[in-house]
This record gives C-alpha cells, sequence and structure tokens, in this order.
C-alpha cells in the first residue's frame, strides 16, 4: 500500500511518499514469487523504501543486497533530527525475524554534526541537516554509490546568513570504506536566480562509464540544471574543510532566457545512448516537455512534449532497450494524466508514454499505456526490471492497438497506488 502527495514548502519541491516496498524473489521457471516476497522494514515514520536500488560490490561479485533510502529516520548524528539514512539490507533478507527485525544496517555515509563558523564571535551553523532528507534519492554503478539529500541547506554568503536549500550528495567506494560529499550548487551565486535554490540530488543517475549526473530542479528560478563529475574526481582530494568545492572536470547547464522559469530541469534524469556515437544522453523533465541532453557538453539536442498540461509529463523517466533492436528506448511517466469520459467530468488516472527508438534519435509516436484508476497516479514510478518472463527481451512486443483500447492486455495491474507489472 503506498500514499503519495505533492507539496511546495518554503519555495522548495517536495515529494512524500511513505510506502512498503517489496522485494519479489527469483525463482526457477518464472522469476516472480508473489505468495512469499522478501520483505524489508525501517524505522516506523521514516519514509524506509523512498528510494531503492540493487548493490554488487564488484561487478563479479555473487553477493547481491538492497540499498534502501528512509529520508526521514533520525540517526546517531549529534544535534540533527531526521537527517535522513539509507540502509544496506542483504538478499535474500534473514529468515529469522526475531534476531534482527530489520535485517539491514544503516550506512556511515555522514556521522557529523553541522559544520560551524564564527560570525561576529559567535560560533553559528554554517549548514543544516535538519530535515535534508538523505537518502530521497540512491543509485549504484558497479560498486559506486551516490545517495543524497535534496532539502540540505547552508549558510549562504550573505551577510545576513541566509539559509539556501543548495542539496547534497555523498559517494562511496570500495564497499563503502571510503565516502567524499559532493555539493555542486553550494557555490557563491545564491538566492533564487541563482543556485540557492537548488536542491542538487532531486534526481540522480550514472553513465554507463559510471560518471555521476545529477539533477537540480530548483536552480535559476526554478529553471533547473544538470550537473555531471567523475566519481574519482569527487573522491580525489576530497576534504571536509572545503566547503566551496569545484570538483575538476565538473560540467553543469546553466541559466537560460526567463521564458524557461518554472521548467524544472533536472527533476527526473535517466541516462541512455541516442546518438549512435557512444555517446551518452541524459533525458530530464524540461516543462512541458522531456529534454535529450548531451553528456559531452550538455547541450540539448531534442525533446519529446506531453500532450496535457498539468499532467505532470516527465515525472518519472526512464531508459531501457525494450524490444532487443540494440537501441535505448524511453519511458515517460504523467501520474497527473486526466482521462475524460465527458467534459465536465475528468478523470485522473496517470498516463505512461514509451518512445521506441529505431535509429539514432529517430523515435516512434509513442505507444499510450494509461492508468484505469481514478487517482491511481499510474506513472508515479518507472523501472526497467529486465527480462522478467525470460523470453529474451527486456520487454516483449505485442498487439499495439489492444494496448491502445484495452492496457489491461499489455500486462498485470495489480491495483490502484500499487505496482504494475507490464508485458510490452
Amino acid at each position: 500500500m503506498c500514499a503519495y502527495r505533492m507539496c511546495t514548502f518554503g519555495g522548495m519541491l517536495c515529494r512524500v511518499v511513505p510506502v512498503l516496498w517489496l522485494v519479489l524473489s527469483v525463482v526457477s521457471g518464472f522469476n516472480l514469487h508473489a505468495e512469499r516476497p522478501a520483505v524489508y522494514g525501517g524505522p516506523e515514520g521514516s519514509y524506509f523504501g523512498y528510494s531503492v536500488d540493487f548493490y554488487r560490490p564488484t561487478p563479479e561479485s555473487s553477493t547481491l543486497s538492497v540499498l534502501v533510502g528512509a529520508p526521514k529516520a533520525n540517526t546517531s548524528q549529534p544535534g540533527i533530527i531526521e537527517g535522513g539514512a539509507v540502509y544496506y539490507c542483504p538478499y535474500p533478507p534473514n529468515p529469522d525475524s526475531t534476531k534482527q527485525p530489520y535485517s539491514c544496517t544503516q550506512i556511515p555515509f555522514d556521522n557529523t554534526n553541522n559544520r560551524m563558523i564564527k560570525v561576529n564571535g559567535t560560533r553559528e551553523p554554517l549548514e543544516f541537516k535538519s530535515h535534508q532528507w538523505f537518502g530521497a534519492s540512491v543509485r549504484t554503478h558497479k560498486g559506486k554509490v551516490v545517495a543524497c539529500a535534496p532539502l540540505y541547506h547552508w549558510r549562504a554568503v550573505k551577510v545576513n546568513g541566509e539559509k539556501d536549500p543548495v542539496g547534497t550528495c555523498y559517494v562511496a567506494v570500495q564497499n563503502f570504506s571510503a565516502y567524499a560529499e559532493y555539493s555542486p550548487c553550494r557555490t557563491n551565486d545564491p538566492d533564487p536566480e541563482g543556485q540557492g535554490f537548488c536542491q542538487a540530488g532531486f534526481s540522480v543517475d550514472f553513465t554507463k562509464e559510471g560518471t555521476l549526473v545529477v539533477g537540480g530542479p530548483g536552480s535559476f528560478y526554478w529553471q533547473g540544471q544538470v550537473m555531471t563529475a567523475g566519481v574519482a574526481e569527487i573522491l580525489n582530494g576530497y576534504s571536509l574543510k572545503a566547503v566551496l568545492r569545484r570538483v575538476q572536470g565538473e560540467k553543469q547547464t546553466h541559466a537560460a532566457a526567463d521564458t524557461h522559469d518554472d521548467s524544472y530541469l533536472g527533476y527526473s534524469v535517466a541516462v541512455g545512448e541516442f546518438t549512435g556515437d557512444s555517446e551518452q544522453g541524459k533525458r530530464q523533465h524540461f516543462h512541458p516537455c522531456v529534454a535529450v541532453i548531451n553528456s559531452t557538453n550538455l547541450t540539448f539536442i531534442m525533446n519529446f512534449t506531453g500532450e496535457q498540461m498539468a499532467s505532470y509529463f516527465g515525472y518519472s523517466v526512464a531508459v531501457t532497450d525494450l524490444n532487443g533492436d540494440g537501441y535505448d528506448d524511453v519511458l515517460v511517466g504523467a501520474p497527473l494524466y486526466m482521462e475524460r469520459e465527458r467534459e465536465s467530468k475528468p478523470k485522473e488516472v496517470g498516463r505512461v508514454y514509451l518512445y521506441l527508438q529505431h535509429s539514432p534519435l529517430t523515435f516512434s509516436e509513442p505507444l499510450l499505456l494509461t492508468g484505469t484508476h481514478t487517482f491511481g497516479r499510474f506513472g508515479t514510478a518507472i523501472a526497467p526490471l529486465g527480462d522478467l518472463n525470460q523470453d529474451g527481451y527486456n520487454g516483449k512486443l505485442t498487439d499495439h492497438n489492444k494496448c491502445f483500447s484495452e492496457p489491461q492486455a499489455c500486462g498485470l495491474e495489480l491495483g490502484p497506488m500499487n505496482i504494475s507489472l507490464w508485458n510490452i
């Protein structure tokens, strides 16, 4: 069971999704075991399960675990309230729940309290980690891990010491033996017109080569921006004392004309191959469309535009090769999409758009997958789960016309505010 709502607070974006998260275990024949799922639990009220990803220490390792974000968890950090946490959960979990109630342990990304600064002879906080939502986003790539706190504030470089929600992330490597902070919007460019409301880490991903991609939808009067940096460069020379630090080789998108205000670029990010030259593109929400950005120079290549204003087209994006033709395909969620039985009575059901890539940057008209439950917000989250039915495809193409008229025929829907499996 899931509950969902959108909100804004003090000019900040927030996503509140308390969930019960299930890991469906692998069995022979068909690899979803609905009767005996592996279930993990976390501290009550922590939003345990807000973000999840699988983790292997090395590509060759046979050990698999699950990383789970709990952005409202309390930690042992001195003086920090609900700083948020990320948990390491072995897979399969401990079957004896009496010995280890949650079978998960907190990863020590950051054990420190707020750094301090002297102001007129008085020590005051330089940063504010309480209620920062650490663990709101978690991603892994070949032993590398990143977890972010998009509501992390710091004392901007101003006389009045105003707090800016710049966001911050932590990367971990070598099986969590080395850590470093990456806060690309903690700069000398404060306030809403700069990077002061950036909320870096609202979304995050890795390229196939392992370069970190961070979305910050609040920069430049909520135009938003995207930042990329190498993990090795983030770790190299890292120091807690380096509050204002520009990572070597870092790239950022910059402010555009004010007509692009409130676009929320970086609200959601996913990485794939779109140009046919081994240079990957990143897809981000850019109101009211989704933009493809070249990873080499962060220039915009093309856009996909939603069909309905306020449908939140681009709230979620995912990239995977669904039909096995060697080209990455794109799925875009619009969870507030409204279907109209009558003009006076719209139904908010949500919709997912599937764009099949036939050749570099050549996509089909979207295949539409529409929710069937009013206020179900279908498309809030999309994840490429791979070849579930073991037929050799990440997805299987069937009768497109039937999918348009009967979405249930394309898969199994498990109910509103829950998980749907689609066989495309």
